[in-house]
């Protein structure tokens, strides 16, 4: 039996009416305003850190910081690359259409760079998806103020963060009511998804990751009408792998699997033909999709950027995975 999720109509109407009531917070227990919008302090569960006035140069350190920070009109000074020393192929075609500058790009592999981000002399850091933010929250707040957020926070609440320390909250008021409408009307033109479950999963060298696992951000697919399989309350942030024995827990209506292009895997995409994987009623319907790097780094990296890419062209191959057709 799935569990019920919150639509992200729902979420979306939260975070219009947090947005829309000024001196108070965003993020339960994570921002407090004194008069008007500045000097205002984040208590995130690493530290908290005092915004004194509007920010003018802005750091970031990870690529869904970078997309929340553009879609709201900011634009950084410095920021991880994405792949290639390139922003994200959504925050690229962002820029260019509000004619912005591509920031100062550093190796996301050093995650973060804290020389580059040092050198930018920012006047805040945004590091809501920074994945190890624990880690480097101390060493960041040495060199401005830091705005962190849960690490199972949604993109949304994501954003609301952002959108205080930035004092942008019209923008994300804006920005979550167009992904919104864009999810009504993608769901309206495909009522297949409505009730239909879905795994997400990336195959590594010795397991599958199950990525669609409980408390992950599913905002995407309840958007448009889906839904985590059962079996995602099996797994945790901290717990997600899939043996080659345990291979059906990925039996939801809908498989959405990632093949790396890099490294040997577990198995390879040639392999879902193979008799044993057979087995799982969802590779022997063909009511799966392979995706591609673009694909599931937009999946697994969810911002206001990439859920407009996903909406705009993803659903193809959704539909084609829910009507078993490859």
């Amino acid at each position: 039996m799935r569990t019920a999720r919150k639509p992200l109509a729902l979420a979306a109407l939260g975070l219009a009416t947090a947005l829309s009531l000024s001196a108070c917070s965003l993020l339960p227990d994570q921002a407090s305003h004194a008069d008007g919008p500045y000097p205002q302090t984040f208590d995130a569960p690493y530290g908290s850190a005092t915004i004194k006035a509007q920010p003018e140069k802005i750091a970031v350190t990870s690529s869904v910081d970078f997309d929340i920070a553009v879609s709201l009109g900011a634009d950084p000074v410095v920021a991880p690359s994405f792949s290639d020393n390139k922003p994200s192929p959504w925050a690229a075609e962002a820029l260019d259409d509000a004619g912005m500058d591509t920031p100062t790009l550093y190796d996301a592999k050093k995650d973060p760079d804290l020389a580059a981000i040092r050198e930018a002399e920012p006047d805040v850091i945004l590091a809501t998806g920074l994945d190890d933010v624990e880690e480097h929250f101390d060493e960041l707040s040495e060199i401005a103020p830091v705005v962190a957020a849960e690490v199972d926070a949604t993109w949304t609440e994501r954003t609301a963060a952002i959108a205080t320390a930035l004092n942008k909250v019209a923008e994300a008021k804006d920005a979550v009511h167009e992904i919104t409408d864009e999810a009504h009307e993608v769901a309206s033109h495909h009522l297949e998804f409505e009730d239909t479950t879905y795994a997400l999963a990336d195959v590594k060298a010795d397991s599958i990751d199950y990525l669609s696992y409980s408390g992950s951000d599913d905002s995407f697919f309840t958007s448009i009408g889906m839904f985590p399989d059962s079996e995602a309350e099996d797994f945790s942030a901290d717990e997600h792998s899939v043996s080659k024995p345990q291979v059906d827990k990925l039996d939801a209506d809908v498989l959405l699997i990632h093949f790396p292009d890099d490294g040997q895997t577990m198995l390879d995409e040639d392999e879902l033909e193979d008799p044993f994987y057979r087995e799982v009623k969802v590779i022997r319907g063909k009511h799966y999709t392979v995706l591609d790097d673009k694909t599931f780094a937009a999946l697994t990296n969810l911002s206001p950027l990439s859920s407009e890419w996903l909406l705009e062209n993803f659903p193809g191959d959704l539909n084609k995975a829910e009507q078993g057709v490859l």
